[in-house]
């Protein structure tokens, strides 16, 4: 196995272990490396075959249902919301990633009331929200990539096919899991992103000189200069 799948794998694992531990994880699958291939690798988890019914033109709502019926996620957070980590790897290189989060199309984010989510009082009664809820999702495709029009890595808003806002590098699981909580669980008593494990990994950037003159997403980084 190499290096940077178990690297990928440890690092899902404590970040798991984190959410767990801080009682916004409601349930998870761990990280499964696979080999697909002699120098193909990835790391995944239980019931990932289900994600291609996300890709369709589907209702949302449907998707959901799915994905959460099928436990085809990464993690299942308090308010439902569902966080999905895929990579994939030739050999100690990264080919494609697949980083998505899917709130709960029923459930009140967990921003508008966490004391009742930490009570373990969920809204299971309650369908009726102040938000439109939408998925989000961080792509790498190396293979895919094309000058402005598919950056190698981007970010999708809301399955519109033609979203692909430019992102620096690809993300490592650290800073998805950070991304997620600080937009969408940070509160003023409810800080779960300073108990989570340090960053370790670093990818090398991939946006091109084209894309930086678009409004695009910069991933810190020790690598990210200029």
């Amino acid at each position: 196995m190499p290096k940077i799948v178990q690297n990928i794998k440890i690092d899902i694992e404590g970040l798991l272990k984190s959410l767990i531990e801080c009682g916004i994880a409601d349930d998870q699958n761990f990280p499964m490396p696979r080999s697909a291939s002699n120098n193909v690798w990835e790391v995944t988890f239980a019931c990932a075959e289900h994600v291609s019914f996300a890709m369709g033109g589907i209702d949302y709502a449907a998707i959901y249902k799915e994905l959460s019926e099928k436990r085809s996620y990464t993690a299942k957070l308090l308010d439902g919301g569902l966080l999905q980590l895929m990579y994939r790897f030739e050999d100690e290189h990264l080919v494609r990633h697949r980083l998505a989060y899917y709130p709960s199309p029923e459930l009140r984010p967990f921003q508008e009331d966490p004391e009742l989510y930490m009570q373990d009082e969920l809204y299971l009664d309650i369908v009726s929200r102040r938000i439109v809820p939408f998925p989000l999702r961080f792509d790498f495709d190396k293979t895919a990539a094309r000058d402005v029009v598919h950056p190698m890595c981007h970010l999708t808003l809301g399955d519109v096919k033609g979203c692909r806002i430019p992102v620096s590098a690809p993300l490592t699981p650290r800073w998805f899991i950070d991304f997620v909580l600080r937009n969408f669980y940070l509160t003023d008593k409810y800080d779960f992103i300073s108990k989570l494990p340090t960053h370790k990994l670093n990818f090398d950037l991939t946006i091109t000189a084209n894309e930086r003159h678009l409004i695009h997403i910069v991933i810190p980084g020790p690598l990210r200069r200029g």
